[in-house]
């Protein structure tokens, strides 16, 4: 994609002061013993005494050759997984790339909507959340924090979001893009929408893989398969909200989605715009056109960026970005995982005023976050 190297970009970024505003960033206790001082008496037994085995923490129903999932290098000093360490964190991206925030969306709960324990699965998003705030956000400012919630209970989930959601560093509620139950725009998950709004939190929708409880998804016969199929599901999940009313009922709410990439999204936005006006018999709820309500509330992470084998397509990537909205995309990193991002490696073939808002103008502005070139 480009001829520049990680140490021309770290250079290029200290020489241009661009701050970096990393909207996905995956952040893991040490162990999962970790989590237990967040628990109840009952929990915390139950699950030392099933060694946390069939506990669906984030790890898809296949095996990962890269690595298990993370990069080589993201190994602690102290020996814990990627991401574990604050220090170690900075020492290896958030300084040399000049992080000024991270929006951390914990390792692990991608597929903890699909446990078919319910209880368990809510009482360990609790304890995600009082883990987060404990050694994270609560230890640096340049953190910011998601709520954790097992979305096949909406009920509890919007429990959890009014118990915790008023801390001042989270600012969005973690969902998983795969549906426990029916699709998105089911209206049983109006308790989570209305806990968002009342807490002033955005809705982050993050990969996750097939498995549990799960009804959306594709079969695959390889991770490479499964990974592609990503897209797929996200474009599933925005349907279903899209056509279940879900934006036009809360038009307040805002959408993010990660990891899925954004080069699907035209296509889609234009797709839905073609049945809706065929089929808006069927649909009268949704008012305005998809496509409008992609753009009004919806948002898209960069990771895993378009990075095409012919020169002459990357013009197209950025062709692609302009079609959704230029403050519609964000970066993500995806650390401490395999598919890491570097900021200015991902987008240096931006123009220089997109690539800045990509960086950090739109999470500032979408976060309400200080301006960091101000800081």
């Amino acid at each position: 994609m480009t001829n520049m190297t990680v140490n021309e970009a770290t250079k290029s970024l200290k020489k241009n002061k661009v701050p970096v505003i990393d909207c996905d960033l995956h952040a893991n206790p040490h162990s999962n013993e970790d989590l237990l001082p967040y628990l109840s008496d009952y929990w915390r037994d139950f699950l030392v005494d099933s060694t946390w085995k069939g506990v669906i923490l984030g790890s898809p129903p296949m095996a990962v050759v890269a690595n298990a999932g993370h990069r080589v290098d993201a190994k602690t000093p102290e020996g814990g997984p990627g991401c574990s360490s604050i220090s170690f964190f900075k020492e290896q991206v958030a300084n040399p790339y000049n992080f000024a925030y991270a929006i951390i969306y914990p390792d692990g709960v991608f597929n903890l909507a699909a446990s078919p324990q319910h209880e368990m699965a809510t009482a360990l998003a609790s304890a995600y959340n009082d883990w987060q705030i404990e050694h994270w956000l609560e230890k640096d400012p340049m953190f910011r924090g998601s709520v954790v919630v097992a979305s096949q209970d909406p009920e509890g989930a919007a429990r959890e979001i009014d118990r915790i959601g008023s801390h001042p560093q989270m600012v969005q509620v973690a969902l998983s893009i795969r549906c426990p139950y029916g699709g998105w725009g089911n209206k049983r998950y109006e308790p989570i929408w209305e806990a968002a709004l009342r807490n002033n939190l955005l809705i982050n929708y993050h990969v996750s893989s097939p498995g549990g409880i799960f009804k959306c998804g594709f079969e695959a016969n390889s991770f490479a398969e499964s990974q592609t199929n990503n897209g797929l599901t996200f474009q599933a999940a925005i349907a279903s909200l899209v056509f279940g009313g879900v934006p036009e009922k809360y038009p307040q709410l805002k959408f993010i989605f990660n990891e899925g990439g954004f080069g699907w999204v035209p296509n889609l936005m234009y797709t839905m715009d073609t049945h809706w006006k065929m089929l808006v018999r069927e649909v009268p709820w949704v008012k305005r056109p998809p496509s409008q309500q992609v753009r009004e509330q919806m948002w898209f992470g960069t990771q895993p960026m378009i990075d095409p084998d012919r020169p002459e397509d990357i013009k197209n990537v950025v062709a692609l970005a302009e079609m959704i909205g230029r403050d519609k995309i964000l970066f993500t990193s995806d650390y401490p995982h395999w598919t890491f991002d570097a900021p200015q490696v991902a987008l240096a073939h931006f123009p220089k005023e997109f690539r800045n808002k990509i960086l950090y103008q739109n999470a500032m502005e979408l976060f309400g976050l200080p301006d960091p070139t101000i800081a």
